[in-house]
């Protein structure tokens, strides 16, 4: 006699087969069932087969089976009550990758800061070294050896005077002779500083008095970049102006101005304000003040 080696099979269908049968009599699809669940399709597919030890541990197959009772609308304590017992073998699925990705996640998030760090530091460090050499350095060099020579000059001329002064002097007293005025220095030197450096007509038509010049207040809402040039197209202001200040300019006009960002900016010219919103926003604002009608 053979025996028979297949094991009966129960009439009872199991917690998979519940749950299936459940899903298509409310006629909800496999793809409907696993969006709501916040599953995916084959997640739910070891569910309705009954394959819980792809699903990881004891916990997370309950937790599984109560959502989908739940989008049901199905009891689930008769549900869970049917779920066989669970193995020692039926280990939580390994979270280590998980965790690993994460980690890396984590630590390219903390390089990323480091480098845009290091990157302002370069690109603020370069700023400044530009800012400080804007003036060459022979040029302010040759304006202080001018400057100096021209004092050294006045200084011997005075001296001169004076020693003429006192020889003269000294002549008419040896002589019995009523000496002549003696010459006050101070004047001497202002006369000579006058003939020497005289002034032409052009010079003297070219420096501005005070009814030419114009006054610009820009107060800066926000951090913006700013160049402003005058009329003689001699650089005024220059660089990135932090949110809060408030920059005061006297000059020639008109001015050319360039705003980084002109919105975060008001301005008056001579006490009156400027309106600077017809400008297109996210874009250089490039104008005269004071504004061509």
């Amino acid at each position: 006699m053979n025996e028979d080696n297949t094991q009966p099979q129960s009439d009872e269908p199991s917690v998979g087969q519940i749950l299936k049968t459940h899903r298509e009599n409310a006629n909800i699809s496999l793809a409907n069932i696993a969006s709501l669940l916040k599953l995916t399709e084959l997640q739910v597919q070891h569910i309705e087969n009954d394959e819980y030890h792809l699903l990881g541990g004891k916990t997370f197959v309950k937790g599984y089976i109560k959502n989908y009772c739940r989008t049901l609308n199905i009891d689930s304590s008769a549900i869970l009550a049917m779920l066989p017992a669970f193995s020692a073998s039926d280990k939580p699925v390994d979270m280590q990758s998980f965790s690993r990705r994460t980690e890396k996640e984590a630590h390219d998030s903390r390089l990323m800061t480091v480098s845009y760090l290091i990157l302002a530091i370069v690109i603020g460090s370069s700023a400044v070294w530009w800012w400080q050499n804007a003036t060459p350095i022979d040029e302010q060099t040759n304006t202080i050896k001018a400057s100096n020579s021209f004092i050294t000059v006045q200084q011997e001329n005075t001296k001169r005077l004076a020693d003429e002064a006192n020889e003269a002097v000294d002549e008419a007293q040896s002589n019995d002779i009523e000496p002549a005025p003696q010459a006050n220095p101070a004047v001497i030197n202002e006369q000579q500083t006058i003939q020497a450096a005289p002034l032409n007509d052009a010079q003297i038509q070219s420096e501005p008095t005070s009814s030419d010049l114009s006054t610009v207040i820009m107060m800066f809402n926000d951090e913006s970049w700013v160049e402003i040039h005058d009329a003689n197209d001699e650089k005024i202001a220059f660089g990135v102006k932090k949110a809060g200040y408030e920059m005061t300019l006297t000059g020639v006009a008109p001015f050319s101005v360039v705003l980084g960002k002109h919105d975060v900016v008001r301005i008056t010219l001579n006490g009156e304000p400027v309106d600077i919103s017809a400008f297109p926003k996210n874009r250089l604002a490039k104008f005269k003040l004071p504004l061509a009608e």
